[in-house]
């Protein structure tokens, strides 16, 4: 990283050699320093804009990435409930006892009766039937 590091001391004596380059042209050493230095920032703010660059390339590059997979797990989640809504259907289509509602009604109060198909039967006709198949028993 760039912009962790730090301007480098051109006065020292490590840099003389490099100091003496310049002062072959008349400069004096201080001078001969501040353009070493002037060259290192130069040099240095090139270093930052271009790690700047790719890092907002990189940080571009995961935001598509992080997009591109939001988008394939959305679709995946899509599938998967249109697979699940379709399981139901099949199993509503295939057990209709099963989920069939049950109408909330009050129980009636009086017993059903109905008579036996015989007695039934007599009546439509207009036979005469006893009054006993129209019992419990009958």
């Amino acid at each position: 990283n760039p912009h962790e590091m730090t301007a480098l001391d051109y006065t020292a004596a490590e840099y003389t050699e490099a100091r003496a380059m310049f002062t072959a042209d008349g400069k004096s050493g201080h001078e001969a320093a501040t353009i070493l230095a002037n060259v290192w920032r130069f040099n240095n703010t090139h270093a930052r804009q271009l790690w700047d660059r790719q890092q907002e390339a990189a940080e571009q590059a995961r935001l598509l990435e992080r997009t591109r997979l939001a988008k394939l797990e959305e679709q995946e989640r899509i599938a998967r409930e249109e697979e699940e809504e379709l399981a139901r259907r099949e199993e509503r289509k295939k057990y209709k006892n099963k989920y069939t509602p049950i109408p909330n009604t009050p129980l009636p109060d009086t017993p059903i009766f109905t008579p036996c198909r015989y007695a039934d039967t007599k009546v439509r006709q207009g036979d005469y039937c006893p009054l006993f198949y129209y019992t419990n028993r009958g």
